[in-house]
């Protein structure tokens, strides 16, 4: 049994909250919010871009408003870390410099140095250090990664990801819009396609981004498209969160290889359909299960059995960061910016 304790209560801390509660080789000891209302025994609820949001029942798990406090006083497997990104690198480093494995949520951290203390403080401790990049575990999008790498679609020619959601108004204090804060919807939200295409493809030559604000203001992050510079592919990559209140949320892709074309388009039924270039279209089978589900349940697994997560590493979730701090630099200066 996994001796679980989660830190920010927010909608993602939220959402990890039901998923560790259903485990059943996982015990939620503890909780931490440094706002008392969210740890109260029964906390409000906190809704989001996807999942249900319902008030939580925290009767059953000690509350704790200060993280020092909760790593002081709990006996704990592993730190659950939902925090606001700014914040990612102090609470992983404090939970695996007190012995605990560490799952952080995306983005590992606001800055390649921020991701290069956190990969220090496991390598010293000896900690597992797993990123939330929860998109290589959702089910759709695994049926794609298997489809490339097993061959079903043939030569890719092209990738067109999208990832579009309303204004974030749910987060502690407005942090969530202030780009310095949180990087804007280019490290929020798109660094989700960003860090698959990574997966997927490789780390591209380059890339040139174009982006605008429509909720913020300062360096343009709330609306973004990143063509990615590959040899023999054409891919790109639209995100933002600057969308009206009333639009649903979307994210998608169509990849095009020469044996077909996968797609995944939330407003269609079914959503996941493959195009095949001979034959008719139908839909793959894929887990009824969030990506969130997936990746909780998979680090569970290596803490259990002793084995570092290959997945995710560390050091691809730090990739994904530096990718879309070039992607930054791109938008900014209308220039195309090599990744090295």
């Amino acid at each position: 049994m996994i001796r679980m304790g989660l830190v920010g209560m927010g909608f993602i801390g939220q959402q990890h909250f039901a998923i560790h509660q259903a485990l059943e080789n996982v015990e939620l000891v503890a909780v931490c919010d440094e706002n008392p209302d969210k740890v109260a025994e029964v906390a409000p609820a906190v809704g989001g871009n996807i999942g249900d949001a319902t008030e939580l029942d925290l009767s059953a798990q000690a509350r704790y408003v200060c993280v020092d406090d909760m790593l002081d006083n709990e006996q704990l497997d592993c730190v659950d870390v939902c925090v606001p990104t700014y914040r990612h690198a102090d609470v992983s480093v404090a939970a695996l410099e007190a012995g605990c494995h560490c799952i952080v949520e995306k983005p590992m951290g606001r800055s390649v140095e921020d991701c290069d203390r956190m990969i220090s403080a496991a390598e010293a401790t000896g900690g597992m250090l797993f990123v939330g990049q929860c998109l290589r575990f959702w089910p759709e999008y695994e049926v794609l990664a298997e489809m490339v790498s097993n061959g079903d679609l043939g030569r890719v020619a092209s990738a067109k990801f999208t990832r579009l959601s309303p204004t974030p108004m749910w987060s502690e204090g407005g942090w969530v819009l202030d780009t310095e804060l949180s990087g804007g919807a280019l490290m929020d939200l798109h660094i989700h396609d960003a860090d698959f295409i990574l997966a997927l493809f490789g780390r591209p030559h380059a890339v040139m981004a174009q982006a605008n604000n429509v909720v913020t203001s300062g360096e343009k992050a709330d609306h973004v498209f990143t063509t990615y510079l590959y040899d023999d592919l054409v891919c790109t990559a639209e995100g933002g969160w600057a969308m009206p209140q009333s639009v649903p949320f979307e994210m998608g892709f169509q990849v095009l290889g020469d044996k077909g074309l996968l797609e995944l388009s939330l407003a269609k039924d079914p959503p996941l359909t493959f195009y095949p270039a001979e034959g008719e279209p139908y839909s793959p089978d894929y887990a009824e299960q969030t990506g969130y589900e997936r990746e909780i349940a998979y680090f569970v697994d290596c803490i259990e059995n002793d084995r570092p997560p290959q997945r995710v590493t560390p050091q691809s979730a730090r990739e994904a960061v530096k990718l879309v701090l070039a992607e930054h630099k791109s938008a900014q200066s209308g220039e195309v910016v090599a990744v090295d």
